[in-house]
């Protein structure tokens, strides 16, 4: 059983509920079970929280296991020990044993995503863990990666995304998420809109769980703040963090960091363990998000596929690179609010393209620009980036950002970026 088969799976399209998860892992033996787990749900965030996470128990000495969706490059970034994606024939085996027991059920058959999770709880079992940082796949109730017993959950900022499976609303958006608040188990809760934060904490009071609001746990000071990275002090909980260099750009990292910090110190009080923050954070890599792949003239990637994220890019932007001229490219799934998106971005745009992706699932280039012509912004279909690189060469103070689309950096690297 190979990668291809276990992608062929992605026509089942996604089916909440737990019942198959539940089933399937059963017949590995449940090695969910076996894992001390921190698990992220949120909207915007949640992956940056787990790498920050997974980084400082690393620097402290633990051995951990990294689940997060989806991939920038290859599917075995999703699974990693250590900081290090699992290897070709580690995870050859991992899909052929764990299609195995999908076999046997007499259930409907599994999803990508729930052979994805299973995948990764059997992995961390094997490899014996200390401790396995799982991000949400979308949702939390009734997301495959929602049968743990938890030591902590995470909720970063929430916001509208996959509306036709979530909900309309806010308050619904919350409840899905809010989902993974189990008994027994505290939750660090991020900023973000009153009414979302309402369901939250009902949530955790029904469960009778203590819940913190991270912005009430961690105080930042800016000492600096660059293209590529920033300079923080960090205040948390009695500790000071000084001097802390994390190497992610953009204020909405720093409520990532705060959250990630909340979190960690949580964990530290219910194990009883010490951590190396400040050397853990410093080492953190996160690709993806408002990376900078080219330094002059300046040349960017941000995974901005919300308007949340579209307006967090839109600040970044506009406090990094003042007093030039922006160029932006996007690209899209059909599934995502373009219009919400683009709507926040318009006024940071001097010149747009749109790029249709490879797959059934991406939005054409030619609708893009149509989208952007309801809210009156002219942007121009291109058949591959070189037109964004040619615009950006042909004039003084401009950079390019490429956004709009997590499967964007495949098409990317092919030009070099990324190398």
């Amino acid at each position: 059983m190979n990668i291809e088969h276990l992608f062929a799976r992605t026509a089942y399209g996604i089916k909440p509920g737990l019942e198959v998860i539940v089933a399937l892992l059963e017949k590995l033996g449940n090695p969910h079970q076996t894992l001390k787990c921190i698990h992220v749900a949120g909207t915007n965030g949640k992956g940056s929280v787990c790498a920050m996470i997974e980084s400082v128990l690393r620097a402290s000495g633990f051995k951990t296991g990294l689940y997060t969706s989806p991939h920038l490059f290859r599917f075995n970034e999703r699974f990693q020990i250590n900081g290090r994606e699992i290897a070709d024939p580690v995870l050859e085996q991992l899909i052929a044993d764990v299609e195995a027991a999908a076999q046997s059920l007499t259930t409907r058959p599994p999803t990508f995503f729930e052979i994805s999770t299973a995948m990764a709880f059997e992995y961390f079992k094997r490899e014996k863990v200390d401790y396995a940082v799982i991000e949400t796949g979308m949702g939390g109730r009734w997301d495959a990666t929602n049968v743990i017993q938890p030591v902590l959950s995470v909720i970063t900022r929430i916001d509208f995304d996959h509306q036709e499976y979530l909900g309309s609303d806010i308050e619904k958006i919350a409840g899905e998420k809010a989902g993974i608040i189990k008994s027994g188990a505290p939750v660090i809760c991020g900023p973000m809109p009153v009414e979302a934060e309402a369901v939250i904490y009902k949530e955790a009071q029904e469960k009778k769980v203590p819940i913190l609001g991270s912005d009430e746990a961690v105080f930042f000071q800016t000492l600096e703040s660059r293209r590529d990275d920033q300079l923080l002090n960090i205040e948390a909980s009695g500790h000071d963090y000084s001097n802390v260099r994390l190497p992610l750009a953009g204020a909405f990292q720093m409520e990532n960091c705060g959250i990630a910090v909340a979190a960690l110190e949580d964990l530290a009080d219910i194990e009883g363990i010490r951590l190396q923050m400040k050397r853990g954070l410093e080492a953190v890599k996160w690709p993806g998000r408002f990376q900078l792949l080219q330094q002059k003239p300046p040349v960017l990637y941000d995974g901005a596929h919300n308007p949340s994220g579209a307006r967090a890019l839109f600040q970044t932007l506009e406090e990094t690179f003042p007093n030039i001229g922006k160029g932006l490219l996007f690209s899209f799934m059909k599934d995502k609010d373009v219009e919400g998106i683009l709507t926040a971005l318009k006024p940071a745009v001097e010149k747009a393209w749109a790029l249709t992706l490879p797959g059934e699932r991406a939005m054409s280039a030619e609708e893009i620009s149509a989208i952007g012509a309801k809210i009156g912004m002219d942007i121009q279909p291109v058949a591959g980036i070189q037109p964004a690189l040619d615009w950006l060469d042909a004039g003084k103070k401009r950079l390019v950002c490429f956004t709009g689309s997590l499967y964007l950096p495949g098409e990317l690297k092919k030009h070099g970026f990324w190398k």
